[in-house]
């Protein structure tokens, strides 16, 4: 490859990938003023109970349960009833 092809291929990759930003948000002397109504939501979200994540239950707490359960003679029946589970929800 010759000099001048690798210069202009190399030109030609760093006007593609070229990448514009938009022009910043003007900066305002003061920030506008907090409607009353966000108040009370802010207040709501913080006194939501945390999440246990410890205690969820996962996979593997049913599966003893479901290989009990679910054999190959009603491997139908049991996927029906679930989807049907699922449906309702």
């Amino acid at each position: 490859m010759s000099p001048k092809l690798g210069f202009a291929l190399t030109l030609i990759l760093c006007a593609a990938c070229k990448k514009e930003e938009p022009p910043p948000a003007p900066v305002t002397e003061t920030p506008p003023a907090a409607p009353a109504s966000e108040t009370p939501k802010t207040a709501e979200v913080s006194a939501a109970p945390a999440v246990d994540v410890e205690n969820l239950p996962v996979e593997e707490d049913f599966e003893e349960e479901a290989e009990k359960e679910v054999t190959a003679a009603n491997l139908n029946q049991k996927l029906d009833e679930f989807e049907k589970e699922i449906a309702a929800e």
